[in-house]
């Protein structure tokens, strides 16, 4: 990733990320959305949620996750941070999607609600 740190945020029920995240977030850094201490959404610099860049990762981690000259610790973190990846993989957003991206910026900057992605993947039938 080329982000310079991860930041994660507590955010309520109901709420959209506070607006210190989505800055935290243009200025490349990667960041953790949180309800009760589980992670929700990522939020990050376009580069850094980039689809084959994530998919690089996912591969180098099912390498260590596989790989029996590993620890049983190592290989034990290298499947849950795989589960996270799947997770975050779900919710990258194609290029396709910029104009409805923006938009929704501008709505998390204004300070309005948002929709947890489960309600949204629910609404759809996905």
């Amino acid at each position: 990733m080329t982000a310079a740190h991860a930041f994660e945020y507590e955010v309520p029920p109901h709420a959209g990320p506070p607006p210190e995240a989505v800055e935290a977030a243009e200025e490349g850094n990667v960041v953790y959305l949180t309800r009760q201490g589980q992670r929700v959404a990522a939020m990050g610099p376009p580069t850094s949620l980039d689809p084959q860049g994530l998919e690089k990762i996912g591969q180098y981690l099912q390498t260590v996750a596989g790989n029996p000259n590993r620890t049983p610790a190592l290989r034990t973190w290298a499947r849950e941070q795989l589960a996270q990846l799947d997770e975050i993989m779900e919710q990258v957003i194609n290029e396709e999607d910029a104009e409805a991206c923006d938009d929704a910026l501008a709505s998390m900057r204004a300070g309005e609600s948002t929709q947890p992605w489960s309600a949204v993947k629910r609404e759809l039938d996905l």
